[in-house]
């Protein structure tokens, strides 16, 4: 059998010092630095330094909602403010739950969006799912769903019946506007749309030929050519080119998100008792006299 024998003290301490230099451990103080790194788990490192940074909720401060500028009745901007059934909905749900929301203009759609993505807006009051912006905002569940047309130039209407009879002819759309993962998809590998700023540059293009056809929202197309007066020189083909789910958004950075599941539970309550539907009727009557 094999013997045993005790070490002294300090001997036991020169064998561990050589114990460890042999399995290449590293000093104390680099293992006290507090980085997932020196760990040994690169994964963790990775998510550590993607991760979004949320700041604490604070129930005293007021959060930013915002939306797109022109997409009445849930969103459009009246002076200083995004008005609309979507910011309505989104500040009653925010009452019910007890933090405070103040719905702003905060720019152009795309602008908006970015401002969603640094966290300098934590709620969209609607927005169509797509993989990216799912990247920086969670998405509260569908809480309506959205009429996407193709306007046309008045006696220039052509026979559509699917998206590939949009091959071959030029088409117009907003900056920063999307139509649903699938639809977007689809126009980026097949179509020739131009992109401009303003839903006012998208029918310029129209009324002078440059384009043959305008992919925007029903609704909000409709409010322009009122506004406009300019109704008789357009219409909206018969067929719709998608028609889209509009979600509530949060920032990944804002603290609401920790909200998300009960925000959830208040619009299906919402849907279920007509609220949202009232809330729809309501601002149809003012954007569009409908």
């Amino acid at each position: 059998m094999l013997k045993t024998r005790k070490i002294g003290g300090m001997a036991a301490l020169a064998l561990a010092a050589l114990m460890l230099a042999g399995c290449g451990a590293k000093p104390a103080p680099d293992a006290q630095k507090g980085s997932p790194a020196s760990s040994g788990d690169a994964s963790s490192a990775n998510q550590t330094e993607t991760a979004p940074v949320q700041n604490s909720f604070d129930a005293a401060k007021t959060y930013v909602v915002s939306g797109h500028p022109e997409w009445p009745p849930i969103m459009w901007r009246s002076g200083d403010k995004i008005v609309g059934a979507g910011p309505q909905l989104v500040e009653k749900i925010a009452g019910d739950l007890g933090f405070k929301v103040e719905s702003k203009y905060m720019g152009l759609w795309d602008e908006v969006q970015a401002k969603a993505k640094s966290g300098e807006i934590d709620m969209l009051a609607a927005a169509y799912k797509t993989a990216e912006r799912e990247t920086y905002m969670d998405y509260s569940d569908a809480y309506t769903t959205d009429p996407i047309a193709l306007f046309v130039k008045k006696g220039k209407t052509f026979s559509y019946a699917k998206w590939d009879d949009l091959v071959g002819k030029k088409g117009v759309a907003t900056v920063g506007d999307s139509y649903g993962q699938e639809f977007d998809d689809f126009i980026k590998a097949k179509l020739a749309v131009d992109r401009v700023e303003t839903v006012d540059e998208a029918f310029a293009a129209l009324a002078n030929g440059k384009a043959d056809y305008f992919i925007y929202a029903l609704y909000g197309g409709q409010k322009v050519l009122n506004d406009k007066k300019t109704s008789g020189q357009f219409e909206a083909l018969p067929k719709y080119a998608a028609e889209e789910n509009f979600y509530v958004t949060i920032s990944k950075k804002s603290p609401l998100v920790k909200f998300l599941p009960q925000i959830n539970e208040l619009i299906q309550k919402y849907k279920s008792d007509g609220t949202i539907d009232r809330l729809i009727r309501e601002n149809k009557k003012i954007s569009l006299g409908i």
